[in-house]
């Protein structure tokens, strides 16, 4: 019994450490394990590494492919554009009267793929385009914040512009909408002729 123990030991020992494990019994009944088939009765058994299982485990996370939900898929991982900005109007332009009309143009570098749409967002108020181009008007006193965003088919941003800012007044006598400029100064009149004395008889 106790040989059959320091058999057993080796057996877990030899599993540890190699693949290929040979399995046989003596004539005494005894079970042996060895790396080298030392009977012509030894058989080779499969053996599972002890860090198999570790692999196998660690193997979703460093996973690449297209099911890995945290990596992005090959197809959507490339942007089609490589720029995309609000060229107007510009950083803190000011626009007097509520009947001032604000363009909207933005610059993208790429084509607008067919299933893609323009959003501008005007202080979080989502605004849909087919074109890089919009108009807001009626536009009351105050601050606003104007971004833009390419979005997919499923409305996913695929690009988002830099937030720009602007700023709606109303005309006054201190800012005028149109400040005319100062009246140009009247030349001087000519002095007056001399009376030409009558000549002495």
């Amino acid at each position: 019994m106790r040989i059959a123990l320091i058999l057993a030991g080796l057996a877990v020992t030899l599993v540890a450490h190699s693949q290929e494990i040979y399995r046989w019994v003596d004539k005494d009944g005894v079970v042996h394990y060895s790396d080298q088939p030392d009977s012509p009765d030894a058989k080779l058994i499969d053996v599972i590494e002890s860090n198999s299982y570790e692999a196998a485990d660690a193997a979703p996370a460093a996973s690449d492919g297209p099911g890995d939900a945290d990596e992005p898929d090959d197809d959507s991982s490339v942007s089609p554009y490589s720029s995309f900005s609000i060229v107007s109007p510009a950083p803190d332009q000011v626009f007097f009267g509520a009947d001032a009309v604000v363009n909207v143009t933005a610059d993208l570098q790429g084509t607008l793929q067919p299933d893609h749409t323009v959003a501008f967002f005007l202080n979080g108020n989502r605004k849909e385009s087919d074109a890089l181009n919009t108009d807001y008007d009626g536009l009351a006193r105050g601050t606003y914040f104007l971004r833009a965003s390419i979005l997919d088919g499923n409305g996913k941003p695929v690009i988002t512009s830099q937030q720009t800012t602007f700023h709606v007044r109303q005309p006054s006598i201190n800012s005028p909408q149109s400040p005319q400029a100062p009246p140009k100064p009247k030349p001087p009149k000519p002095a007056p002729k001399p009376t030409p004395k009558p000549a002495a008889r």
